[in-house]
């Protein structure tokens, strides 16, 4: 029960942000894959040590949660264009990373910002979105093309 309604809060924020930017439709289908049962059960199950596992940031490594969660994840990144992960492509022994559309990015970056206001409440600012990119683009894999739009959008969004 606690997992839906973090869901939901973090749908409306994401919807809010979305909308503020002209992205009704984004914002509206935003994760509405998690409502799925193969994905909400997994995610409700784990969702107590996902928030253990949070550092400062909001950020935590799906290396430390368990393979069904992993394998719930990786379904999440390929169905959502709005993760920097959807955009990883294996080649041979290394990761290449792919441009992100600015659409994706912008959502992106509401997905950031409603994740940071569902977590943080009355305490999050709106310059938590670029304090999260700054101590956690070395976690990313990122084109550097990806890299201008998400700092371009970070400005003209008000992050």
């Amino acid at each position: 029960m606690k997992f839906l309604f973090y869901l939901l809060r973090h749908k409306f924020w994401v919807f809010w942000f979305c909308a503020h930017h002209g992205m009704i439709w984004r914002g509206l289908k935003h994760d509405c894959d998690k409502l799925r049962p193969s994905l909400f059960f997994t995610y409700a199950r784990n969702f107590a040590l996902a928030e253990k596992l949070r550092d400062k940031t909001g950020h935590y490594s799906p290396a430390a949660v368990p393979d069904e969660c992993r394998i719930a994840l990786l379904n999440h990144f390929h169905r959502a264009r709005h993760h920097w992960q959807h955009w990883i492509l294996p080649c041979d022994t290394k990761i290449e990373p792919l441009d992100m559309g600015e659409n994706d990015v912008r959502e992106m970056l509401c997905d950031w910002a409603g994740a940071g206001r569902t977590q943080r409440g009355k305490n999050w600012r709106r310059a938590d979105v670029r304090d999260f990119f700054i101590k956690n683009r070395d976690k990313m894999v990122l084109s550097p093309r990806t890299i201008e739009l998400i700092e371009k959008n970070l400005d003209s969004m008000g992050f």
